[in-house]
C-alpha cells in the first residue's frame, strides 16, 4: 500500500511531526451537516447513506488528484463510523493509505455535566466576542449565514448575556477534565492510524475563562498518545492571542477562514489580524463558507491572502468534489 505522502498529488507542509498535504478532505457532509439548511441535510443523509455512496466520492479525491488525508470525527458515531468505514474501504480499493485528522471533541465538565453545548458557555463566547468585537462584531453576526444555519435557521435562537450569564470566575474554577469519558472518544479511533490529533473547540471556553491549566493538562495528555496535536480554535481573534500569550503548546490552529467572513468571530477581520501575527501554521476550514463561495477565488483567497498552511474542504457529489478539487489544485500549482 503507498502512503498517504507518497500518493499525494499536492504540495505539503510540516506542521509539528507530520508532513501535511495543502488540502484535507473535511468530513461534511457525510455527516449529515451541510451549513445551508435543514432540508439539504436531510438530501445528504439520503444521499450518502451508505458505506458505498460515500466511497465512491472519496475515491475521485484519492484516485484523480492525489487528496490522501481526511478529517474523521466522533461526535455523531453511527454517521461517523460510516464515515470511517468508507475511509477503510477507500484505502483497500486504491492501495492507498489515508493520513487521518480527527476531531476529538474535550470532555469540559462543570459538576460532572459536560459544557460543551450548553447555554452559558454559548453566552460566554457572546460576551469575550462582544468586548473585544464591539458594534463590528454585534454587525457581523446578523450577516453569518452559517451562524444562522447552527441557529436552526433563526438568530431568534443566539444566546446572549441579556438571555444567559457567563460562566462565573468561580464556576470557572470548577471546570474538570473527564478523562475517562475523553478515553472512550478515543476509542472511537481504535485501530486508526493518526497523522494529526485535533482536540475540539472547547479550547475556546477555556482560554476565555482563564483556564490554562486545564488547556496545558489536557494537551499534555495527547501528546502522550499523539505525535503531532494542533488545536481547533473557532473564535479566533479573541482565543489565539490569549494562546500565543500564554505558549500554549499546540502545532497549529484550526480555524475558519473564508472571504465572506462567516463562522469568523468576532470579525474577519479581527480573526484574520490573528491569523496573520501567529507564530503558529494555521490550518484553515469552511473556506467554501458552507459553499457559498466557490471556485479558484476562494481557494486564492486562503492559501495566497491569507497565507494559510493547509486548508479542509467540503465534500459533496462526484461532480461536485471534482469541480471543488481542480479549484483547489489550479491555486496550488500556481
Amino acid at each position: 500500500m503507498k502512503s498517504y505522502l507518497e500518493a499525494s498529488g499536492v504540495p505539503a507542509v510540516s506542521i509539528g511531526a507530520a508532513q501535511v498535504p495543502r488540502l484535507v478532505m473535511g468530513i461534511h457532509p457525510y455527516d449529515g451537516c451541510s451549513y445551508q439548511d435543514a432540508e439539504r441535510d436531510a438530501d445528504n443523509l439520503r444521499r450518502f447513506g451508505t458505506v458505498g455512496q460515500v466511497v465512491d466520492v472519496l475515491r475521485v479525491a484519492v484516485e484523480e488528484f492525489g487528496v490522501t488525508t481526511a478529517q474523521v470525527d466522533h461526535m455523531i458515531p453511527h454517521l461517523d463510523r460510516l464515515h470511517l468505514q468508507a475511509v477503510w474501504e477507500t484505502e483497500r480499493r486504491t492501495d492507498t493509505q489515508i493520513g487521518l485528522l480527527p476531531y476529538i471533541l474535550i470532555p469540559v465538565t462543570l459538576d460532572g455535566e459536560i459544557v460543551s453545548h450548553a447555554k452559558q458557555a454559548h453566552a460566554t463566547f457572546y460576551a469575550h466576542d462582544e468586548r473585544v468585537g464591539g458594534d463590528a462584531f454585534r454587525e457581523k453576526i446578523k450577516q453569518d449565514e452559517i451562524l444562522r444555519y447552527t441557529l436552526a435557521g433563526s438568530m431568534d435562537n443566539l444566546v446572549t448575556p441579556d438571555i444567559v450569564a457567563p460562566y462565573t470566575e468561580e464556576e470557572a474554577s470548577r471546570f474538570e477534565i473527564d478523562y475517562g469519558v475523553l478515553e472512550q472518544y478515543l476509542g472511537f479511533f481504535a485501530g486508526c492510524e493518526i497523522l494529526v490529533a485535533d482536540p475540539g473547540a472547547e479550547i475556546d471556553l477555556l482560554a476565555m475563562t482563564g483556564r490554562f491549566d486545564l488547556i496545558r493538562e489536557y494537551i499534555a495528555f495527547l501528546r502522550g498518545r499523539f505525535d503531532t496535536v494542533i488545536t481547533s480554535v473557532h473564535h479566533a481573534g479573541v482565543t489565539i492571542p490569549l494562546l500565543e500569550t500564554e505558549g500554549i503548546d499546540v502545532d497549529a490552529y484550526l480555524t475558519p477562514v473564508n472571504r465572506l467572513g462567516h463562522y469568523m468571530f468576532p470579525t474577519r477581520e479581527l480573526a484574520l489580524d490573528a491569523i496573520r501575527q501567529s507564530r503558529k501554521p494555521v490550518i484553515a476550514i469552511k473556506p467554501l463558507a458552507g459553499g457559498r463561495d466557490l471556485g479558484t477565488p476562494a481557494f486564492d483567497y486562503v492559501f495566497n491572502d491569507v497565507g494559510i498552511a493547509s486548508t479542509l474542504y467540503g465534500m459533496g457529489t462526484v461532480d461536485q468534489v471534482r469541480e471543488t478539487t481542480a479549484a483547489a489544485c489550479t491555486v496550488l500549482a500556481a
